[in-house]
């Protein structure tokens, strides 16, 4: 009787198509995997995904095509272009997304939100522009002062009056200082962004370009015309000067904060500053002429635009290399992370 049933067992398991009963298939008492077992495991297997690289894009003023455009460092496209009443020399973008470049010899800035471009007219010659809490500040030389136009309705507020031509300025990290960069003087006026008042003049000995402050905002680095970049405390102490550039022009600290990447127009390269030891750790040749300088969104690239060549030189923060160049437009000068 046991024999019947084990015989009618094994017909009916050929008749349906299915193994022989694990106790009597030989490649399961080997270890061997079924069919059904091994196709199963092969559709629980993960499958990897290729992701598309993140965006990475970042604003540039395109001084001689009278444009402003965003271009996305990972895929190497200009993804946005605006035409503008001018040359557009610096710009920077507020924190809603907003671009505001200063267009020097048309006496303007213009805003770019929400895909429409406004004009402002300021008069005699906008250089900068950073942004404190709405509010455009803006360096005019010509005018001697500090323009401020809100972001928002482009309304024209209280200038600030200074003793001579503004060029270059940084805000404080808190919002309430800007150091401002005075032509044909080695002055930095210190100013009360609160007050709308020149809180003090500081005389460096020395003959200062750009500036920023350190993440912080305990030090401030401002570049020299004479190729030095100078390290000052908050308070307006010098604390050292590195000797090794050309004529220095602008510069970015790294994400973490452990290095400055500072361009140099008269030496045709990009000095690496080591924030703890004070030294340069490397020089990036360009041999056009290398001008404003980025960060990407990420922190993971550092772009410069090449003003001569009409490109952008991307490099790799971690291992200081030079990846790729991107071609953007005729004499790209400033340039800023983008959203």
């Amino acid at each position: 009787m046991k024999r019947a049933t084990a015989i009618l067992a094994l017909f009916a398991s050929v008749l349906s198509g299915c193994n022989p009963p694990v106790a009597d298939n030989p490649d399961t008492l080997k270890g061997a995997p079924t069919p059904q077992r091994a196709s199963s495991a092969a559709a629980l297997r993960p499958v990897a995904l290729v992701r598309a690289p993140q965006p990475q894009p970042v604003w540039v003023a395109l001084e001689d095509a009278g444009k402003v455009v965003k271009v996305d460092v990972a895929s190497r496209r200009v993804l946005r272009r605006f035409e503008v009443p001018g040359a557009p020399h610096n710009l920077t973008v507020s924190g809603n997304g907003e671009v505001i470049a200063t267009l020097q010899t048309t006496g303007r800035i213009v805003v770019v939100r929400r895909g429409r471009v406004r004009s402002v007219s300021l008069g005699a010659s906008p250089h900068d522009v950073k942004i404190m809490r709405g509010v455009a500040v803006v360096t005019n030389e010509g005018a001697a002062r500090l323009d401020r136009v809100s972001v928002r309705s482009g309304r024209v507020r209280r200038a600030i009056p200074l003793k001579t031509n503004p060029h270059d300025l940084a805000i404080s990290p808190g919002g309430n200082r800007a150091w401002v960069t005075l032509d044909g003087t080695d002055d930095i006026a210190i100013v009360n962004l609160l007050r709308k008042r020149v809180r003090r003049y500081l005389s460096t000995g020395k003959s200062p370009h750009d500036v920023l402050f350190a993440p912080g905002g305990r030090r401030v680095w401002v570049t020299d015309w004479r190729g030095s970049v100078h390290v000052f405390s908050r308070k307006g102490e010098l604390l050292t000067s590195i000797n090794r550039g050309v004529e220095l022009h602008h510069l970015v600290f790294t994400r973490d904060g452990r290095q400055a990447w500072v361009t140099d127009g008269g030496g045709d390269q990009v000095l690496i500053i080591s924030t703890r030891s004070l030294r340069v750790v490397a020089a990036k040749s360009i041999k056009g002429s290398p001008h404003h300088v980025a960060l990407t969104p990420s922190g993971r690239r550092v772009v410069v635009a090449d003003h001569d060549r009409g490109t952008l030189v991307v490099f790799d923060v971690a291992t200081r290399r030079r990846l790729r160049t991107i071609q953007v437009g005729q004499a790209p000068h400033g340039v800023w992370i983008g959203r």
